[in-house]
């Protein structure tokens, strides 16, 4: 079944999306069709995912359904912890 939406969007925002369909070679009814789907996707998803770990029997149990389905990637070059002081930062006053 199919239906119809008569949206009003700011200029800007409709100028972004016309930009974004041309850049992705799809009609603007495509592209908003798309960006919809994969939006609508990801939080349903994530729904699932966090109901999973909610009914997880055990936290060593949740902990291992979340590891597998976050992919084991080294880190990006440069992204590395600071580490923090041992010394506690002084405090003074104005």
């Amino acid at each position: 079944m199919k239906a119809s939406f008569t949206l009003r969007l700011p200029e800007e925002l409709r100028r972004k999306i016309v930009e974004e369909a041309e850049r992705s070679d799809m009609s603007i009814n495509q592209y908003i069709l798309y960006t919809l789907t994969k939006e609508i996707s990801y939080r349903e998803a994530e729904k699932a995912l966090k109901e999973r770990i909610r009914r997880a029997p055990s936290r060593k149990a949740a902990l291992k359904l979340l590891d597998s389905v976050v992919p084991d990637v080294p880190p990006i070059a440069n992204d590395k912890l600071r580490r923090e002081s041992t010394t506690s930062p002084k405090l003074t006053r104005t």
